[in-house]
């Protein structure tokens, strides 16, 4: 009964496009919200029993300990719904008194899409394309948390390879998505394995693209450098609120400025707007699907002339297409709500 009931949540959620599954207690029952294009949903609630015995189900496939409910944990299994592989991510957290909740994540890779269809300006998408196409180097990406950076890198790196066979590995903490094509490593500090020494391993395995899920620290920014500087591609996210916050950030970690002009090919900084949609105005329902898109992402492109000035300089010169001239622009074409 507990595996027909997960195994009817989850195809529920890949039905109507869900990224996220909420189970969350709440007195004497479990809370199921879904996540359907950035938006949360009440979705179902359950028997407070029944909750606790579908999480230790999900728990119990995704290789986690069933009987600790003290610590926070982290799990993941594949499933084969309609037809097609799925990966499913979970963790769990406690509240004060030890009763659980979880977050699904769910990813099938028929969700992979060009990155020119990333955004409803594939002028800008093509740029970045044509940037790091048959380079090696550094490109970087930015954005706020759930902006959508790591979706970015995989579609990059799965569009390049589109043109001709390329040996891509992602080095993740944890490994965001499944990709059968990508060879994915996943940290793993316990093992004495960060991302530094992955990335000295991972070299000798001749990698056309190197995807490293998120420079950290110092060590790691070095490395990642290193190896943009040694001939590959590589691709990586720092935590900053600007593009031009991302080398302040770099400088910040103790990379030489030099090495940064020398390989960094970019850095992308991006956000996800919601679309209009006419139908149904400024109401639309998560639900609605008069569009198969219900979000588009929007870039920030700095080139290399704009860094090369920025050090010369420390002047932010402008962009040529700034978020905030795409949303102006996105309103004039229909693409996004004038209010």
């Amino acid at each position: 009964m507990i595996q027909n009931l997960a195994d009817n949540l989850l195809d529920q959620a890949l039905s109507l496009a869900v990224s996220d599954i909420h189970l969350i207690p709440v007195e004497d029952e479990y809370r199921i919200l879904f996540r359907i294009h950035g938006q949360l949903q009440n979705f179902t609630t359950m028997p407070f029993d029944v909750g606790e015995r579908l999480l230790a189900h999900l728990k119990y496939r995704g290789f986690m300990d069933i009987s600790e409910t003290r610590k926070p944990q982290s799990g993941a299994f594949q499933a084969e719904l309609q037809s097609q592989l799925v990966s499913v991510r979970l963790a769990t957290i406690p509240n004060f008194r030890f009763i659980e909740s979880m977050v699904i994540r769910v990813f099938s890779e028929n969700d992979m899409q060009p990155f020119q269809q990333s955004t409803v300006f594939k002028q800008i998408s093509s740029s970045i394309l044509s940037h790091v196409r048959n380079k090696s180097g550094l490109l970087l990406f930015s954005g706020s948390t759930g902006s959508g950076k790591t979706s970015s890198m995989y579609s990059l790196a799965h569009s390049l390879s589109l043109w001709s066979p390329l040996q891509i590995i992602t080095i993740e903490d944890p490994v965001e998505r499944p990709v059968s094509t990508f060879l994915q490593v996943q940290v793993n500090e316990k093992a004495g394995l960060d991302y530094a020494d992955i990335i000295r391993a991972t070299l000798r395995h001749d990698p056309d693209i190197l995807i490293v899920g998120e420079i950290r620290d110092s060590h790691t920014a070095k490395m990642v450098i290193r190896s943009a500087l040694t001939g590959h591609l590589v691709l990586s996210t720092v935590h900053a609120d600007s593009s031009y916050g991302v080398l302040a950030r770099l400088v910040e970690l103790g990379v030489d400025r030099e090495e940064i002009r020398q390989c960094l090919l970019g850095v992308t900084y991006q956000q996800l707007e919601k679309l209009y949609c006419p139908f149904c105005a400024d109401y639309c329902h998560a639900l609605c699907n008069h569009f198969s898109k219900k979000r588009t992402a929007l870039y920030e492109f700095l080139d290399k002339e704009h860094i090369h000035s920025f050090f010369k300089t420390t002047k932010e010169a402008t962009p040529s297409n700034t978020i905030i001239e795409q949303r102006k622009k996105g309103v004039l074409y229909g693409f996004f709500s004038p209010q």
